[in-house]
């Protein structure tokens, strides 16, 4: 049985490596940043655009006695409002 021998990777061998191909390092960086991005434009923004909602129809049920209930509310509101309006106050200045 053969026994691998696996060398030590020491930090002058990895400067040099990165020194000669750092340009083809940061393409490829830049390669895979515009591919996320365009993934990501794809998703958000061109599918968002492309689809069209089915607007659905539904029938809206309303309950007689709530509907009254809030429209009594809405008069006895609208009453307390002109009241007050109307109700002259003494200034307390004078």
């Amino acid at each position: 049985m053969k026994t691998l021998k696996l060398k030590k990777l020491s930090l002058t061998a990895a400067y040099n490596f990165l020194r000669k191909h750092y340009l083809v390092i940061l393409g490829i960086i830049f390669g895979l940043l515009i591919c996320l991005n365009l993934l990501i434009y794809y998703q958000y923004v061109y599918l968002t655009m492309k689809a069209q909602p089915e607007p659905t129809i539904e029938k809206v049920v309303i309950d007689q006695e709530t509907l009254e209930k809030v429209l009594n509310n809405l008069d006895i509101r609208l009453k307390n409002l002109v009241r007050i309006r109307l109700t002259n106050y003494s200034d307390p200045f004078r």
